[in-house]
């Protein structure tokens, strides 16, 4: 503590941020002046209603601040920024604190002995006010095509600078579109740094007025924007995902059977909202069928080819996802399918785009859900996603996921036109 303090007046900070992140993944925030840190250092309380955690008549929640993850904010150097969970007035992590969820699965993997790392990579569109994107550039295009390439490099200064490595920024593949991946960490950090990463890139966006976009598929004629999450698994500090003869090991076969036995009632966590549907269809590298391959970008799992190290990267997740959420569920998953060995279907090299309906059948590749309503059935049926997230965040999710489809629902039944207006008005800036 006296270490926190001696950083504040180091500093010169005059006020701090506590933020947190809702069921849905929005990252807010409550600050006060560094006078009274005092009085508010221990946590200070929130509407928990008005922020979708719970019912109003039990309204009252606290944020507790994690000192581990102190930081300045680099457009606002006088304040300083913690991450917070989430506590009922009972003292206790809350039901319904996503990040507390991320804790208590990680958890379980520590206590069987295991250690979860990850490394996402984040997507996303840079549009003008006009909603059309900022540049044409291409895939790891450079000047004059890429314009872009001086506020991405201000996006990694931040990140760097709040302590969240990164790896390497590009073009992506659409107009507009970027890439930044970050560095491997514990996943509870990584997390954090995505939610923050998300931060710094809304906030730089706006100060060059441009309009910053996680949404999946803002355009219909271009690769839509994914949030691919890379995994790994250590145990006494060493990759068992990997062996030394197979260079795929056993432990990272089970882990991938425990993600596809379980991915249709995940998916509506990982793809949550309507437009994320419009991103999983065949032709622009998003996965759309269960499958796993070494160095297959069309499979739904990719065991990449070109490192020694084994890990899995997952394909399908978006940026409108829970990271936290998305994070404990893959853990829990995966770590099921060690348990109890489950076998995967067998990994392939195939184009599965290219596969026609009978090799798909033979080979045991299944469609992923194809509309947010499918996956929210699969969802809702599911007694493994309920006992990983709690019936509390669950009952709350299928609640507001059921509403908001039935008024895409009305939206489309207008035209196209209403219904990419209402998706824009809905994702375009809340993703």
């Amino acid at each position: 503590m006296e270490n926190l303090e001696g950083l504040f007046k180091e500093k010169n900070i005059s006020f701090i941020q506590y933020h947190f992140s809702t069921i849905f993944g929005e990252l807010k925030s409550v600050e006060f002046p560094v006078n009274i840190w005092d009085e508010m250092k221990n946590g200070t309380g929130v509407d928990g209603s008005s922020l979708g955690f719970l019912e109003t008549e039990q309204s009252d929640m606290q944020v507790i601040p994690d000192y581990s993850n102190v930081a300045i904010i680099p457009w606002e150097p006088n304040i300083a920024r913690f991450i917070c969970d989430i506590y009922g007035n009972d003292d206790k992590p809350h039901p319904t604190d996503p990040r507390n969820i991320l804790k208590k699965t990680i958890k379980n993997a520590n206590d069987q002995g295991y250690d979860y790392k990850t490394r996402p990579e984040l997507e996303w569109f840079f549009l003008d006010f006009d909603l059309e994107p900022a540049e044409l550039g291409a895939y790891m295009d450079t000047l004059p095509f890429d314009t872009m390439g001086s506020l991405r490099r201000t996006i990694a200064d931040d990140m760097l600078s709040m302590g969240i490595p990164v790896k390497t920024i590009h073009h992506e593949c659409a107009f507009g579109q970027q890439e930044i991946e970050f560095k491997v960490l514990d996943s509870l950090k990584q997390a954090d740094n995505t939610q923050t990463a998300k931060l710094i890139i809304k906030a730089e966006a706006t100060f060059e007025e441009l309009i910053s976009t996680f949404m999946p598929k803002p355009f219909p004629k271009q690769a839509g924007s994914g949030l691919h999450i890379h995994q790994y698994l250590t145990k006494e500090e060493i990759n068992i995902f990997s062996d030394e003869e197979k260079g795929i090991s056993d432990t990272l076969r089970y882990f991938v059977g425990g993600i596809l036995e379980h991915v249709d009632a995940m998916t509506a966590i990982f793809n949550p909202t309507t437009n994320s549907y419009k991103r999983l269809v065949p032709g622009h590298e998003a996965p759309v069928f269960k499958s796993w391959g070494v160095a297959n970008r069309t499979a739904l799992i990719r065991v990449p080819g070109y490192e020694k190290n084994a890990r899995i990267e997952y394909r399908a997740t978006d940026g409108a996802t829970n990271i936290y959420l998305a994070s404990a569920l893959l853990l829990a998953a995966g770590l099921e399918g060690v348990k109890k060995k489950i076998e995967p279907i067998p990994p392939t090299t195939k184009n599965i785009e290219k596969l026609t309906s009978q090799e798909m059948k033979e080979m045991g590749i299944t469609r992923l859900p194809s509309t947010l309503n499918e996956a929210l059935d699969n969802l809702e049926q599911s007694d493994f996603v309920k006992k990983v997230i709690g019936k509390d965040i669950l009952e709350i999710f299928l609640e507001i996921k059921r509403a908001e489809y039935k008024d895409y629902q009305k939206a489309k039944a207008l035209s196209e036109d209403d219904e990419w207006t209402w998706e824009y008005e809905k994702y375009l800036e809340r993703s």
